[in-house]
Order: structure tokens, then sequence, then C-alpha cells
């Protein structure tokens, strides 16, 4: 077995000009090559929207489209994120150049907000959980058993009650000290 180095590791750039124009090919040849993957990104997408729609799956013996991607190396949330990107370009939310030119996260985050016939809004929340240790077993467990109520509670005292949330502020602070 023979190793073949590559050239351009071995080649000593001496001047700073040399140097800058192959930094600049370097560049170029990176833009183009990420370019290019997602342009391939984009057609994968259409041939997974094209198998979906037209239930192509099936003539595998698969029931499920489900069923069907898990026989490729790739996330089940990402064949979903270029499903809705395919329905995005489709439905004229999102277009082929946007994508190419912002990448797939900005072009999804474009359309989670958007709603069309094809792609249901955003169920998500954007106010993310909120996590903390109690240091009673009893509270926690009855926190944990009213956790609507305890948002509820919470949120109540925040913007309603501002006296009491100072006093327990101040309390708690005393106590630190």
């Amino acid at each position: 077995m023979q190793i073949q180095v590559n050239d351009r590791v071995l080649k000593k750039i001496d001047s700073e000009e040399e140097l800058k124009i192959y930094y600049n090919k370097l560049k170029e040849n990176f833009a183009n090559s990420f370019k290019k993957e997602i342009v391939y990104k984009i057609e994968c997408m259409k041939i997974l929207k094209e198998i979906r729609d037209n239930a192509y799956y099936k003539m595998d013996g698969f029931k499920t489209f489900d069923a069907f991607t898990k026989n490729f190396k790739i996330a089940r949330s990402q064949i979903y994120n270029y499903l809705k990107l395919a329905n995005a370009i489709e439905d004229g939310l999102v277009s082929e150049e946007y994508l190419l030119e912002n990448g797939i996260n900005e072009s999804l985050d474009l359309i989670k907000n958007k709603e069309s016939a094809t792609i249901k809004k955003s169920k998500q929340n954007p106010i993310k959980p909120l996590r903390f240790q109690l240091k009673r077993q009893d509270s926690y467990d009855f926190y944990k058993k009213n956790a609507k109520f305890t948002a509820f509670f919470l949120d109540e005292i925040f913007s309603n009650q501002k006296e009491l949330l100072d006093n327990l502020l101040k309390k708690f602070k005393d106590l630190r000290d």
C-alpha cells in the first residue's frame, strides 16, 4: 500500500502575496463546495418530498414513510426539516436562492412562524423551561404533581404581587448573608 500526500500540504509559500492569493483561492473553493453541498441537499429535499407524497416507499414493501427513512443514515428530524423546506419552496414561502444564500438553519428559522396549507405553524414554546432544585421532597412532590398550578402561581406572584416578591427576595438575601 502506497501513501500519497496531498501536494498542497507540502507546498511552502514564500511571499506574502502568493500566500494571500493561495488563501483567497482556498476561500473560493470552500464557498463553492459549500454551495454545491446545499444544492445537493435541495435535490434530496425534492426527492424525499416526491417519495413521500406519491407513497413510492410502498414499492419496497414499507408501510410508512418513517419505516422507509430508517434505512438511511440520516436523523428523522433532519428528514422532516428537509420536507418542511421542500414544502416551503413549493408554497413560495422561501426560494431556492434564499436557501442557497442563507443556508438550511436560517431558512428553517424564516418559515418557523409562517403558516401555509402544507406547513403548520410551530407549536414549540419559545420560552425555555425553568429548572431548579428544591430542598424538601414534599415540596418537590407537590410542585411536580401540580406543574400547571406552579407555573400559574409563579407568574401571578411576578405579575401582580411584586411587593410580596420583593419581601421574599429581601428575606432570602438576609438569610444568605
